[in-house]
Formats: C-alpha cells, sequence, structure tokens
C-alpha cells in the first residue's frame, strides 16, 4: 500500500470519527492498525529489494526517502490530537446536525453522534431475538431508571411496549408512551428514538422524539404497525381517535422514518359511527389502505353504510387527497366527530 494510500484512509478515519460514526476509542485502534501496516510495507519493500552492493551513504538516502512519507502521515496524525490537523489541512469539517421536517423541542443528540451514518453492517444485535433487542434498546435510552419522558406541554409519558425496527442508516426504537392523566382531552404518543450500535452487542441513543405521533384519548397511545410499501423507507401507520357523546371516531397518520427525523406523510379520517349517539339512521365508516403505489400513490377504501374510495397522490414531501367532482380539496367523504 502506498503512502497516498494510508493518508488516504486515516483521512477517511478522521471524518469517520468527526461525524460520530467512529469513536474517540475506535479512531485510535484504527490508526494504530493503519501505522502497524505501513511499518510492515516498509520492511517487506526494503526486504525483497534486490540490487547490487551500494555505499553506505546512498542506502542510507534511499531509506529516508522511503520513509518520509510514513513520516508525514505520524506527524500529521500525532498534530492536534491527530484528526484535527487532518480536518483542517483537508478541509474536511464536521458534518451540521440533520434537522427532520417534525423535530421536536425534545431532541437529545449524543455528544459523540450527530446522526445514524451509513447502512449498517450485519450484526450480533440484529441476529438476538426481537424482545432481547426491545430490553437493549430501552436500556440505551432510559438506563435502570424509570421509563419516562417530561414534555414542555406539561406531559409526563410512561414508555411500555415497543419494537426495534432497522432501517438504512441502523436501528429505531419505536415505544408506546401513556399519559400520566387519563383525561379525555389527554393524548397518548409513539415515541421514536433513534439509536446505534456499539461495542459490547449494545444500543447508544443517537436522536429523540419523546412525543413523535399522536396517540387517543385518555393518555392512551395509537395503534400501529410498520409498513414499507408506502415509500422507500419505512413507515409507521397509526391509528388514534376516541368517542365522544357516543360518536366514535378515528383518524390514520402514515409517519415515515427518515435518516434526518421522522416526517408526516399524511392525516386522514378513517372511521366514523354514530350508532352509540342515535338509535335510527346512524353510519358506520371503516376505512382500509388498498392499491398502494410505492412513492405515487395509494386509496383508502370506506366499508359499511356505503362503499367509499377516496385516492392519495404522492405531492412533494407527503400525499393529498384527490378531491371528487362535486367536492373542496380538504372535504372529506366520511363524517367526523
Amino acid at each position: 500500500m502506498t503512502a497516498d494510500d494510508h493518508l488516504s484512509r486515516l483521512e477517511r478515519l478522521a471524518r469517520l470519527r468527526d461525524t460520530g460514526a467512529l469513536s474517540a476509542e475506535e479512531f485510535e485502534r484504527e490508526k494504530a492498525v493503519l501505522f502497524q501496516q505501513s511499518d510492515a510495507g516498509v520492511t517487506h519493500a526494503e526486504e525483497a529489494e534486490e540490487s547490487p552492493p551500494a555505499n553506505p551513504s546512498t542506502e542510507t538516502g534511499t531509506r529516508a526517502r522511503r520513509r518520509w512519507p510514513l513520516l508525514v502521515l505520524v506527524g500529521l496524525a500525532l498534530a492536534g490530537g491527530g484528526g484535527w490537523a487532518l480536518a483542517n489541512w483537508t478541509g474536511i469539517t464536521a458534518s451540521p446536525r440533520a434537522t427532520g421536517a417534525n423535530l421536536t423541542h425534545d431532541e437529545k443528540p449524543n455528544p459523540s453522534a450527530s446522526a445514524p451514518a451509513g447502512k449498517p453492517s450485519p450484526s450480533t444485535l440484529r441476529a438476538l431475538p426481537a424482545e432481547k433487542q426491545v430490553d437493549l434498546a430501552f436500556e440505551a435510552v432510559f438506563g435502570s431508571g424509570a421509563r419516562e419522558i417530561s414534555v414542555p406541554e406539561q406531559a409526563v409519558y410512561t414508555y411500555g411496549k415497543g419494537k426495534v425496527v432497522w432501517g438504512d442508516f441502523g436501528p429505531i426504537l419505536i415505544a408506546e408512551g401513556t399519559g400520566d392523566e387519563p383525561y379525555p382531552v389527554a393524548l397518548g404518543t409513539l415515541g421514536i428514538f433513534y439509536l446505534r450500535e456499539i461495542a459490547g452487542a449494545k444500543f447508544e441513543e443517537v436522536r429523540r422524539w419523546p412525543d413523535a405521533v399522536v396517540g387517543s384519548i385518555m393518555a392512551s397511545p395509537p395503534q400501529w404497525k410498520v409498513r414499507q410499501d408506502i415509500t422507500d423507507g419505512t413507515v409507521i401507520e397509526s391509528t388514534a381517535g376516541g368517542v365522544w357523546q357516543g360518536y366514535a371516531c378515528d383518524s390514520k397518520t402514515l409517519t415515515e422514518l427518515t435518516p434526518s427525523g421522522p416526517r408526516s406523510l399524511v392525516t386522514f379520517a378513517s372511521h366514523y359511527d354514530s350508532s352509540g349517539a342515535v338509535e335510527e339512521g346512524y353510519q358506520t365508516f371503516d376505512g382500509t389502505i388498498v392499491n398502494v403505489v410505492r412513492n405515487r400513490s395509494f386509496d383508502v377504501r370506506f366499508s359499511g353504510t356505503r362503499t367509499i374510495t377516496e385516492h392519495f397522490v404522492r405531492k412533494g414531501a407527503g400525499y393529498v387527497r384527490v378531491p371528487g367532482a362535486n367536492e373542496e380539496m380538504n372535504e372529506g367523504t366520511i363524517p367526523t366527530c
């Protein structure tokens, strides 16, 4: 391996450390391996060289010329702790914190990493049973203490059930949050926590959105499932709502998990039932997502009092409903509470 190759690899290590993909300990370990390879390369080259005996002064000069690239590497690596000198010399800077479209007040950046970086390599953690992954993820987020988070709106969420999903940019904990005040006006939530793998078969929290997805009344979390067919990424389909004076109403929200954070794609009315409020003439509608065309469109088909189909298309970063011939854009085709 040439001196240029060693310098290029050392620069890449510095960038990985600055972006949080490598810890300081991992950087130092990889740097040591690189220097060992460099020393071995110089030794092998000298042993393999076959040439007529030369005078000592010429041989000394040749070896000095061979070793100067390595000395430059070592000097640059040691200056300012290693990576600082390389970063300033080559123009490398730490990447800014990623900003999600729905960034909330309670994100908690990890001091050693601003965002998950790169596609995860095969890991021991991913091979573990789902229940064990969840336990390790909760430990990374909450430690051994209570699984609670306060938000500025004076709400305290307690997180119970959860699931670890693996995106292209790393592991994600989705956790159900229950509010501390079970009143009709209080809503539950889904908390979303971006993680990364660290040495010792453990997770480390990178960023958090403790109230990313709105839940149901009585401080209950929404019903939810993970979909992989709406976009190229991971999407949460959540259903939340409640009953008001005998009228039952639900809405669905599609939330995409992007490298920079959760992003709401669309929210629409998905269920209506007035049978608890009126004895005659009540209506019921229950909607299901069907006919999905990835990154382009989907339909919501309602069954019940009558069959209705709503069509949604991709527009910018989200989805919008295509209105019927005789309705406004923001009008719904089913009653709401």
